[in-house]
């Protein structure tokens, strides 16, 4: 009796270290959640991938890439393992289009594990800014250039009219010369010399009339 009793406990022992055991040896890391997560459809830009597993990972032999609806891979500038985090920055924001995510690591137990998983993006794209016309920026330029050059222009004729104002004064000084008083006192004087003559001959003419009037008495 105490035999079987002993069989039966050995057995019982058994089927249960037989069930505890690979449950524990089984029990591998993985992906808890993800941002953005599966399946999801993003309207916002997107900039880092982020997942979470059930326990750490090791920060060496962890990956993460990202592909689009090519296969393509999309360009993932750094990644980092914190404790049981691994997240991926990206180089640049993603635009509107199908993602899948292909991660792989290892866990605490030394058993590598991956997996994947699809997201959508279907972000706005920001509008570019309008261009400004090449010949808008350079008019200011023209327009500067061409007062330069047409100042000396304006200088000049303030010049030519002092020179011509300059020369009609010269002209009329020349004339006021001519007419001044020196001019006309030698006329005078003309005048005066010949009036002298002719009351000397006068005179002279008259004494020899009354000498010769007195000489016939």
């Amino acid at each position: 009796m105490l035999k079987h009793v002993k069989t039966s406990v050995l057995l019982t022992l058994g089927l249960l270290l037989v069930l505890v055991f690979p449950t524990a040896t089984w029990a591998h890391s993985k992906l808890e959640s993800s941002t953005p997560a599966a399946d999801a459809k993003i309207t916002e830009s997107v900039k880092e991938v982020s997942l979470s597993f059930n326990e750490n990972i090791d920060e060496n032999l962890s990956t993460l890439k990202v592909k689009n609806a090519q296969g393509e891979a999309v360009e993932v500038s750094e990644v980092k393992v914190n404790q049981n985090t691994m997240l991926g920055t990206l180089a640049a924001p993603l635009p509107s289009g199908s993602y899948t995510v292909e991660w792989k690591i290892v866990g605490g137990d030394g058993h590598p594990v991956d997996g994947t998983y699809a997201f959508e993006v279907d972000a706005p794209e920001a509008e570019a800014p309008p261009e400004t016309p090449a010949d808008t920026e350079e008019t200011p330029a023209d327009t500067g250039n061409t007062q330069d050059e047409t100042a000396p222009a304006d200088d000049a004729a303030p010049a030519d009219d002092t020179a011509a104002g300059n020369a009609d004064q010269t002209a009329d000084a020349n004339q006021q010369a001519e007419n001044s008083p020196a001019n006309a006192t030698s006329e005078g004087n003309g005048s005066t010399v010949w009036i002298v003559i002719i009351v000397i001959v006068a005179v002279v003419a008259g004494y020899f009339g009354i000498k010769a009037s007195r000489k016939r008495k």
